[in-house]
């Protein structure tokens, strides 16, 4: 059985890899007397897991490490559409989400919000948006270089769109009365160091279209973040403070919902390969940005130790 498929897809799917495990390639599989077209794709996330899509819905499959000629272990092949592309990346992601979920204690569950929090997350904000611009106009030129022009463009649109969003978290930090230049060069929560260092690594491998999968992860785990979410972080802070630009346009208000259906386009249209690769980078991720980071998160005694010698003694809030 695969996690997260109903009982008529996952037996489908059962008779379409014990047809790929004898070498053919069907689009069709009887189900019944009918026949129903099944669209599929499949990622391998790990040695042990991969995530298969539907035009409906995407599961698990715990992988045999023994079994070499499992098709599932195999590289993708055959065209992506929207439907199964979308479910193939949001089921990456979702995998992550549920190994993060596994990896936390009573010691590492995620931390009361408080107004400390809010400016290390902050900074975190202002390090991912601002590595943003420079990667994606680096990974711009690779995929010109290559002759790739609707990976190019997009990756230059992406420079467009996120240009000026680190500016928006300093403003957030100034708001709260610090000297928000001062807490970015001091403040570089772990999350935010090893996100930026997955995106340097996905820009820089021999094909960087991992970038576009780190692109898409980020900004759908984003519109998650509703108005709830927002009121919270408000509710956190002093009162008539405005701190919140930065997370109002990573949020479910943002143009990030756009934002992904754009990234979604481009890698439907991707070779199988491509697409394996935009899956795996969704997966890795979102397992950095949700999982606790190593050593567990910063406790909020050393937390506001360290942000109560950032601000200035008689500094004046402003929003």
């Amino acid at each position: 059985m695969i996690a997260g498929l109903d009982a008529e897809d996952a037996i489908l799917i059962a008779r379409l890899y014990h047809q790929l495990r004898k070498g053919a390639r069907p689009a069709i599989i009887k189900s019944n007397d009918s026949e129903k077209l099944i669209e599929i794709e499949w990622a391998q996330l790990t040695a042990e897991t991969a995530v298969i899509a539907t035009s409906e819905r995407a599961g698990l499959r715990q992988l045999d490490p023994f079994d070499s000629d499992d098709p599932f272990a195999q590289p993708m092949q055959g065209a992506g559409s929207l439907a199964t592309t979308r479910n193939l990346l949001d089921g990456a992601i979702g995998a992550a989400q549920q190994i993060a979920r596994e990896a936390v204690t009573p010691e590492s569950g995620r931390p009361q919000l408080t107004e400390a929090r809010w400016v290390w997350r902050l900074a975190g904000y202002y390090h991912t948006t601002h590595a943003t611009p420079r990667l994606m106009a680096e990974a711009a030129a690779r995929f010109a270089a290559a002759g790739r022009h609707a990976l190019a463009s997009y990756a230059l649109e992406k420079v467009r769109d996120e240009g000026g969003h680190d500016e928006l978290a300093l403003a957030d930090l100034r708001a709260l009365g610090f000297c928000a230049e001062a807490v970015v060069a001091e403040l570089v929560p772990p999350t935010a160091a090893a996100l930026v260092d997955y995106f340097a690594r996905c820009v820089h491998a021999e094909n960087p279209v991992g970038c576009v999968g780190y692109a898409y992860a980020l900004e759908r785990l984003a519109v998650t973040n509703g108005r709830d979410y927002i009121r919270q972080v408000e509710a956190a802070l002093p009162a008539g403070v405005r701190a919140t630009r930065c997370l109002r346009v990573h949020s479910a208000a943002s143009a990030d919902a756009k934002h992904v259906e754009d990234a979604l386009e481009v890698t439907a249209a991707l070779p199988a390969e491509d697409r394996r690769l935009v899956a795996r980078a969704c997966y890795e991720t979102a397992l950095i940005a949700c999982a606790p980071p190593p050593g567990g998160h910063i406790t909020e005694s050393a937390l506001r130790h360290r942000v109560a010698a950032l601000k200035p003694q008689h500094s004046n809030q402003t929003s």
